[in-house]
């Protein structure tokens, strides 16, 4: 690896974008730091830009939507009062206490790591992404985000994620031990409307959205933990428990 050129911490958000954008230089965005840092003798990166500071952090109560801003720590997520439970349980599943204070929501949605519950709970919560661009400002579903993570990212920052609460959740994983990364993760949400949204981890390249008739068709990469076809059976089991845990709640509410 060779050692990086320049450190940047700009002031504005006009002045990163341009950072940003300037041809023939491999430049890094960093926040926390908990993804970059490790890895950076992994990756040819020129140059880094620092947004401490320039995104916005904390999360706002909207009523029927929270807004979280990009460089929100996932402990706060996990300790806000206001955040539904599936997300308190995503942020606590991203590492442990002391990276939970580093590791920011933002970084968590650029990651996008496909073993991630946290960005299973944001797709069940309906989760709408914004990004800054030097074209201005672009909001986008996360799950249509995900689909295109390289192509979204181009030149453009995370500087929000709103999400919807309320509604009926049910969760299930398998994963070597209870504590251990799970190997296949299903969230499910019903809203008040009555719309199933369900969420996969383990089964492709992100978390994914997907219709329980699906399932079936899915062909999840396979690895040590588990053949593509173990993944493809517990990602069938694993929903079938999540949105069963949505009907018991019907009935308990009734």
């Amino acid at each position: 690896m060779a050692p990086i050129q320049a450190y940047h911490r700009p002031q504005t958000m006009t002045e990163a974008l341009q950072l940003l954008a300037r041809p023939g230089l491999r430049t890094a965005l960093v926040a926390g730091g908990t993804s970059l840092v490790p890895r950076l003798d992994e990756q040819e990166i020129d140059e880094v830009i620092d947004l401490q500071g320039l995104c916005p952090a904390g999360i706002q109560d909207g009523g029927d939507r929270l807004t979280i801003g990009a460089l929100t720590p996932l402990q706060a997520l996990a300790e806000h009062p206001a955040v539904p439970p599936l997300l308190k349980e995503g942020a606590l599943r991203e590492g442990p206490n002391t990276f939970r204070h580093q590791s920011t929501v933002g970084g968590v949605i650029a990651g996008a790591d496909w073993e991630s519950e946290l960005l299973a709970a944001l797709l069940v919560h309906d989760a709408v992404v914004t990004l800054e661009t030097p074209a201005g400002t672009h909001t986008l579903n996360l799950a249509d985000y995900l689909s295109e993570i390289a192509g979204q990212l181009q030149n453009a920052i995370i500087v929000e994620v709103t999400v919807a609460i309320g509604g009926q959740v049910g969760q299930a994983r398998v994963g070597r031990t209870p504590l251990d990364t799970s190997i296949v993760a299903a969230l499910a949400r019903r809203d008040e409307r009555g719309e199933l949204r369900l969420a996969l981890t383990g089964i492709a390249a992100t978390p994914r959205l997907i219709a329980p008739d699906e399932i079936e068709a899915l062909d999840p990469p396979g690895d040590f933990r588990g053949s593509a076809a173990y993944r493809r059976e517990m990602a069938a089991i694993l929903s079938r428990r999540a949105v069963a845990q949505l009907d018991e709640a019907s009935v308990t509410n009734h």
